[in-house]
């Protein structure tokens, strides 16, 4: 890709790669070692709990105080200091429950605070045109991550057990803390004189007084509150409707993986036949679709492919509406604007997961999925049918390396 010519945003990509290795490991040695702890489901939930307490509270808090920042030095300390946090889980964590949480307490501030900052300086680092490509690649990295790091995961603490992993996690946040040094200052255009908590209220409104912003969200809400039943009900339909198993459920994961992979390849040439904003609608639409078809043809060949169109359409919608969020906010306010998305996006899963969850008895898996689907339809179908989403207008500047 010809974004990567761009030696500050290859350089970002590459530490995301290695630290993204790292923390698959960590998410399956985390639940592995509190489940081989306490044997009981309620403390891999408590610890579940407390990550998205600290994305759906904290991260907008964090952003702005981070926006008025240097973001290099702050992508930088947050994978350093995130290494010892790692290292001291099976040294100290393991022999206390509450210390334990309180570690991956720490340490998901601490992606809260680095995984904003990594989204709105894509931006400064590659020209408005390749933005689109550039968020792309990033998701890319991300899909690509779990089908080659998440099986390997399980296996190495299979092997190794999970203390070892976690030393692993560890090293790779140094190396990506190091490799992120080698990025030019990402300080922020002008800094807002504004209060604290008068900051954090900016950011939270400028995702509702920006009409591309406050339409490409809301849509993105009202479809992922009910498109995320997957989440919950994906191994349901598995195992107790289409009868494959835990094996079944894994390829079904793996088709909607690989159709990500597909789709981050295939984009940037969508990108350039059809305009982000539509694309993004489109592409959503689309899955929904797919999704409720899940429902309509619970048959497991079938199933298979709705998943890796589903993956390859995720992919279509995701990046357009990261490029929508970065082109449409001021360069000093992107972090606090990516937390705000995050916590409203994590709120959404939520409720469609717990929505699915209380739904899958009344009504079973299959029409779960096919009211769901159609849900995710109509929300990106009344955004179309009521003007779409306007396009940016150019108000950055490009940092280069």
């Amino acid at each position: 890709m010809k974004v990567l010519r761009h030696k500050a945003f290859a350089r970002l990509i590459l530490a995301y790669l290695v630290s993204q290795a790292g923390s698959k490991i960590h998410r399956v040695a985390l639940l592995v070692l509190i489940y081989l702890l306490t044997e009981n489901a309620l403390w891999v939930s408590l610890t579940l709990g407390v990550q998205l307490l600290g994305t759906v509270v904290f991260s907008p808090l964090l952003s702005a105080w981070a926006d008025t920042q240097d973001r290099k030095r702050l992508l930088v300390g947050s994978d350093l200091l995130r290494a010892p946090l790692v290292a001291l889980i099976p040294l100290l964590g393991a022999k206390s429950l509450p210390f334990l949480l309180l570690l991956v307490f720490l340490i998901e501030l601490l992606r809260d605070l680095h995984d904003p900052i990594q989204n709105a300086v894509v931006p400064d680092l590659v020209p408005q045109e390749e933005v689109d490509e550039a968020n792309s690649l990033i998701l890319l990295a991300d899909r690509l991550s779990e089908v080659l790091f998440v099986g390997a995961a399980g296996v190495l603490v299979a092997a190794v057990g999970p203390a070892y992993a976690f030393y692993l996690d560890a090293a790779t946040y140094l190396a990506s803390g190091f490799l992120l040094l080698g990025l030019p200052p990402l300080r922020p255009e002008r800094v807002s004189k504004a209060g604290f908590f008068a900051r954090v209220k900016e950011g939270l409104g400028h995702l509702w007084q920006t009409p591309p912003i406050r339409r490409a969200v809301g849509t993105l809400f009202a479809a992922a509150a009910f498109g995320s039943v997957e989440t919950a009900l994906g191994v349901v339909l598995a195992l107790k409707w289409l009868k494959v198993g835990s094996a079944g459920f894994g390829f079904m994961e793996a088709a909607m993986a690989l159709g990500a992979i597909l789709g981050g390849l295939a984009l940037p040439r969508l990108l350039h036949r059809v305009p982000r904003e539509r694309l993004f609608l489109l592409a959503l639409l689309l899955f929904g679709l797919f999704e409720a078809s899940v429902g309509l043809f619970p048959v497991f060949a079938w199933v298979l492919v709705a998943f890796f169109v589903g993956g390859f359409l995720n992919m279509a919608f995701i990046v357009p509406a990261r490029s929508i969020l970065q082109l449409n906010t001021p360069q000093e306010m992107r972090g606090r604007i990516f937390a705000a998305f995050g916590a409203v996006m994590n709120a959404a899963v939520l409720l469609g997961t717990m929505l699915g969850g209380a739904l899958e008895g009344p009504l079973g898996a299959p029409t779960v999925f096919l009211l769901a689907g159609l849900g995710v339809s109509l929300a990106a179908a009344y955004t179309l049918l009521t003007g779409g989403i306007p396009a940016p207008q150019d108000t950055r500047k490009t940092l280069e390396a």
